[in-house]
């Protein structure tokens, strides 16, 4: 009598080893994706916009969008790369930028620094009533 032949189920990675683990682990920064590196380098200008006027952009939130709604264009067609909404009783201050617009027009990643200070001081200068050079980090 023959025994009964055990019978594996059939996989189709080579040489019958599964992916062991995460391609890339999570403090990896290649595992960010490119909106998560870019609110992290948002948020590093925030903080060096913020060390400028400390007490009064305290209570300022920053937040990231992707883009800007299509009724934002100006009358001569330009999109605008941020906006500020002052603080209401249901919400506090924010200072929103765009993503997409300033990604598109920065060549590096030390242009695209320079250019979210630009935008970020320009609307904490809005918000605060100040010169935005006060404010350039």
């Amino acid at each position: 009598m023959s025994s009964p032949r055990r019978t594996r189920p059939r996989s189709r990675d080579r040489h019958g080893r599964r992916l062991r683990s995460e391609l890339f682990r999570a403090p990896v920064p290649a595992a960010r994706t490119r909106s998560e590196r870019f609110a992290r380098i948002a948020g590093d200008v925030m903080d060096r916009v913020r060390r400028r006027a400390p007490e009064e952009l305290a209570g300022v939130v920053l937040a990231v969008d992707t883009a800007p709604l299509a009724s934002a264009l100006d009358s001569l067609g330009t999109v605008e790369l941020g906006r500020v909404y002052p603080a209401s009783p249901e919400r506090p201050a924010t200072i929103v930028v765009h993503r997409m617009p300033l990604v598109t027009r920065a060549t590096s990643l030390a242009d695209l620094r320079d250019l979210l200070g630009e935008v970020i001081a320009e609307q904490a200068a809005l918000l605060l009533g100040r010169d935005i050079e006060d404010l350039l980090p």
